[in-house]
């Protein structure tokens, strides 16, 4: 194999990693990594769309990655001179088929062999995984669009209790445009008449209740990526709404109660939002906010 230099400090931890076979730690470090994809020389001039460098075994397809663009180069003998520079959320959320796997550095010492499972459960780690990662960032709010079919169940349903999908609330906090939020999400048709959107928004309580939902649009799919969970297309399987230009995680939820202090929101046509309503846990109602209803 090619011998490489480390050019930046994560190599240096990586290489070293790999080196005391602490196999762990590798994985650990590439949750955060940024890596390099071949493309050609006309996919970066643009006239050409970049396509996936690949290579194919007995076993697998794998997608070829490096952690740097020196070890593209010199892995490659320099034939690979351009890349795309892409982190391991962005390409689970563009993960081209979960038969496939990730070859990170092949042709160097430091050589790792990742199948889409593990790709998906590194880029987006469970909520309760999230806490323990980063425990100084507090439970997250998540979020779920409503249509007003669905306000109205809530605010007379009796104490409310949620299934479906709901999403990371930070992943979405910089759209503001409910047209923009719902295209992204891929439920346009949660836009109301006045073109605005209902979003309920809460703080979960029992992380584990929140699952992500790896898995497949078949058998075959799921078993790829050791998922338990089987939906239609366009069901991405890594952890992520369905939409390439955009990284959003989301759970699945089956009937979970909604905590104290549970709010609907109602973001406006002109990307203002105001809040609707609130859940009192102790009262088990909701207490309206404003003058109007949320509709």
């Amino acid at each position: 194999m090619s011998d490489h230099q480390p050019v930046t400090p994560f190599e240096e931890r990586l290489w070293a990693a790999h080196q005391d076979g602490q196999e762990a730690l590798c994985l650990s470090l590439l949750r955060d990594a940024d890596l390099a994809l071949p493309i050609t020389a006309a996919a970066a001039a643009g006239t050409e769309a970049p396509a996936w460098a690949t290579v194919s075994d007995s076993e697998r397809t794998w997608l070829l990655a490096y952690t740097s663009v020196e070890a593209m180069r010199l892995a490659t003998g320099g034939v690979a001179t351009h890349c795309r520079v892409i982190s391991l959320v962005e390409l689970a959320a563009g993960w081209p088929d979960l038969r496939w796997g990730l070859a990170i550095n092949p042709g160097l010492t430091a050589f790792l062999l990742l199948e889409s499972g593990t790709v998906a459960r590194l880029a987006v780690p469970t909520l309760a995984q999230d806490l323990l990662l980063d425990p100084a960032s507090g439970v997250p709010a998540v979020q779920k669009l409503l249509s007003p079919v669905d306000v109205n169940d809530l605010l007379t349903g009796g104490e409310p209790r949620i299934s479906g999908y709901c999403h990371h609330a930070l992943d979405v906090s910089h759209i503001a445009t409910p047209a923009v939020l719902a295209q992204a999400l891929g439920q346009p048709d949660m836009l109301t008449a006045d073109g605005s959107l209902n979003i309920l928004r809460w703080r979960p309580a029992g992380l584990d209740l929140y699952r992500t939902p790896y898995g497949g649009t078949d058998e075959e799919s799921r078993a790829a990526v050791a998922g338990w969970v089987i939906e239609e297309p366009p069901f991405v399987g890594m952890g992520l709404v369905p939409n390439v230009d955009h990284v959003i995680r989301e759970y699945k939820v089956y009937g979970v109660g909604l905590p104290h202090g549970a709010e609907i929101w109602e973001l406006t046509s002109r990307g203002t939002e105001h809040r609707r309503a609130i859940y009192h846990g102790d009262l088990r109602r909701w207490l309206l906010i404003g003058t109007r209803a949320a509709r």
